[in-house]
């Protein structure tokens, strides 16, 4: 029951997001602002991780089923992409590079900062 309530969570965010998306007309994926929303009631208390945690963590497994058929279609409208190849190749790289970079940083800062608040406690 308790999964069920998570997995209920997760989808009234995303259907608040897409709401929220449509009404006012953002130029953001409604699904990006559901997210924001659930990170605003995880980091306000509102939702316990431990509702969530599971639900989540079911859905991420699934997430290569979920690109699949995006990826399948990029086969069938792949003579679009005639003469641009080299361009996209090197985008896909670079933004990984980024991605790779901005995800290290991220969590080398939060390892620092928990080191921090430990030596500070006396727990070092």
């Amino acid at each position: 029951m308790k999964n069920l309530f998570g997995f209920l969570v997760i989808l009234l965010c995303l259907a608040a997001g897409n709401l929220v998306s449509m009404l006012l007309g953002l130029p953001f994926p409604g699904s990006i602002i559901g997210m924001l929303l659930l990170l605003s009631l995880l980091l306000s208390g509102a939702v316990k991780p431990d509702t969530v945690e599971k639900p989540a963590m079911f859905l991420v497994s699934l997430m290569t089923l979920f690109v699949l058929p995006g990826a399948v279609n990029l086969m069938n409208v792949f003579s679009l992409f005639e003469g641009v190849i080299p361009q996209l190749l090197l985008i896909i790289v670079a933004s990984t590079l980024l991605t790779i970079l901005a995800s290290s940083a991220t969590a080398q800062r939060i390892i620092t900062l928990r080191e921090k608040r430990g030596k500070g406690r006396g727990n070092a």
